[in-house]
């Protein structure tokens, strides 16, 4: 499965808020297979901010592997 970017996201979101969603809360799933899901709390986070809590075992992407490359939805 390939990951989205920002600017996705953000195109992804313009969508929503023309449909009328704007005002709507943000869940994300909690495991790639959907399983679970729990609200979105914070906001957007530099991953570079985030660096020292994450171990490498915590990513489940293979393509990623320096977090300053990245920003997390939390």
């Amino acid at each position: 499965m390939k990951g989205i970017t920002i600017n996705d996201l953000a195109v992804m979101c313009r969508q929503q808020q023309q449909l009328g969603n704007g005002e709507k809360y943000v869940l994300m799933s909690s495991d790639d297979e959907c399983n679970e899901y729990h609200q979105a709390w914070s906001g957007l986070v530099d991953g570079r901010e985030i660096a020292e809590y994450v171990d490498p075992y915590q990513i489940r992407s293979s393509n990623i592997t320096d977090l300053s490359q990245v920003v997390v939805l939390t």
